[in-house]
């Protein structure tokens, strides 16, 4: 009869993905998977698999979160060009407190390679662009971002933007500089 899991998933999850966000894939031991999830060794290759099971859990997991937070914030706005802004601001507070980055990015830095990872990677890329050029094609409609470039091609720009920002605030923890980044970043839509 196969074991039934008596912890709670999600919790575990946010364990390992907290330490691989801190120490990236190569830099995580199985030791500090098993401190960080409360599980033994055995428990998390049995509801995991390997250590890169876990880790793509993980990733799964923090873009989940990403997803939520964009979300929050795009309802959060008036009007497209806000929800754009209010997109920046609400990871401001991370990046001022920690020193993490974005987990996404150093996964880009680090596993790229790994052809299961790129791919999590690409999809990952390619719903937030899409996202953002919804927003700037209706902001665009309604007149509050210009046209001067298509929906893409901005949709690029902030992306660009945004991922730069989050690299940024890694060692920038200077309120006013990043939100000065920010401003920049999207004056080029008004």
């Amino acid at each position: 009869m196969p074991r039934v899991e008596s912890f709670n998933r999600d919790t575990v999850l946010d364990g390992a993905m907290q330490v691989f966000w801190k120490h990236g894939f190569n830099g995580t031991s199985m030791q500090q998977l098993v401190e960080a999830t409360g599980l033994n060794r055995s428990s998390l290759y049995n509801s995991f698999g390997d250590k890169m099971a876990l880790y793509q859990a993980a990733l799964k997991q923090y873009a989940g979160i990403t997803q939520h937070q964009l979300q929050q914030a795009i309802q959060q706005a008036k009007n497209p060009l806000e929800a754009l802004r209010n997109i920046f601001l609400t990871f401001l507070p991370e990046i001022v407190r920690e020193n993490k980055g974005c987990m996404g990015m150093s996964c880009k830095n680090e596993m790229a390679g790994e052809l299961s990872i790129k791919r999590f990677l690409e999809h990952n890329q390619s719903q937030t662009l899409q996202l953002f050029e919804k927003l700037i094609q209706s902001g665009q409609d309604q007149q509050v971002i210009n046209k001067e470039q298509s929906a893409q091609n901005y949709a690029w720009h902030v992306y660009n933007s945004f991922q730069g920002y989050r690299m940024t605030g890694i060692l920038v923890k200077d309120e006013n500089i990043l939100r000065g980044i920010i401003d920049n970043s999207l004056k080029n839509l008004e």
